[in-house]
């Protein structure tokens, strides 16, 4: 299953959950700046550049929820 990753550390958790939330804010605002500077320029292969970022800050939201569910689940059995 795709959506089935078990971080058994504590530390792991916090430190894939961290990097999560870098590597969503680091795309949000590549983004949001790739779309100040294209406004009215933008072609094909920058929209793809576009939906690349879109789609690493959907990896980052991800790796954050996985982290938040796996250190929900272990605070649950201790």
């Amino acid at each position: 299953m795709i959506g089935q990753v078990t971080i058994e550390s504590r530390v792991g958790n916090l430190l894939l959950g961290g990097l999560g939330v870098v590597y969503a804010v680091a795309a949000v605002v590549l983004l949001v700046y790739y779309f100040v500077q294209t406004w009215n320029a933008a072609g094909l292969i920058d929209r793809a550049l576009q939906m690349v970022l879109v789609a690493s800050a959907a990896v980052g939201v991800w790796f954050f929820l996985i982290a938040r569910r796996n250190l929900q689940r272990s605070h649950q059995h201790a």
